[in-house]
């Protein structure tokens, strides 16, 4: 592609996608069923078969300490019961954060209930937001679990 960049080359290619695309085939590419996370309303939103099932406010990552989630379309990994979030915070200090609805769609960015948080919504995510997980009330979490499966597109925007 660069070659013929530099070449000023007027050439046709094919996408080369990093996951394989052909189950989400459905009238379009996303399919009728996904999970939607809006970083500015903070919002997330699950789709069954054309069908909006779960609608519920989150909080994203800490946008003031760079942990961003990040925009894009992904695919839910996998999903798990009973985890133990490991990482570091901003002071190097270590956390482990238990969490009983684990839904990653982005190594180890996830969706999950976040047991201590007592709000959720609004710009609570500009300075006091995860890691990059979205946290959800732990009703929502358990909500969605029940609708979700691996292989099931997220879609993350602004």
């Amino acid at each position: 592609l660069t070659t013929d960049l530099k070449n000023d080359k007027d050439v046709t290619r094919d996408a080369i996608y990093t996951k394989d695309v052909t189950s989400l085939k459905n009238g379009n590419d996303i399919g009728s069923s996904y999970v939607e996370v809006n970083i500015s309303t903070q919002m997330v939103y699950c789709v069954i078969k054309g069908k909006k099932v779960l609608s519920t406010p989150v909080v994203t990552g800490n946008v003031a300490e760079g942990h961003a989630t990040p925009y894009g379309v992904f695919i839910l990994n996998y999903k798990a019961t009973n985890v133990n979030l490991k990482g570091q915070n901003a002071d190097g200090s270590d956390y482990s954060s238990h969490v009983s609805y684990w839904m990653p769609f982005n190594g180890g960015i996830g969706l999950h209930d976040a047991t201590w948080r007592s709000s959720f919504g609004g710009g609570i995510y500009k300075s006091n937001g995860s890691h990059g997980c979205v946290n959800m009330p732990s009703g929502a979490a358990a909500s969605l679990y029940a609708h979700v499966h691996a292989g099931m597109p997220v879609i993350v925007h602004a």
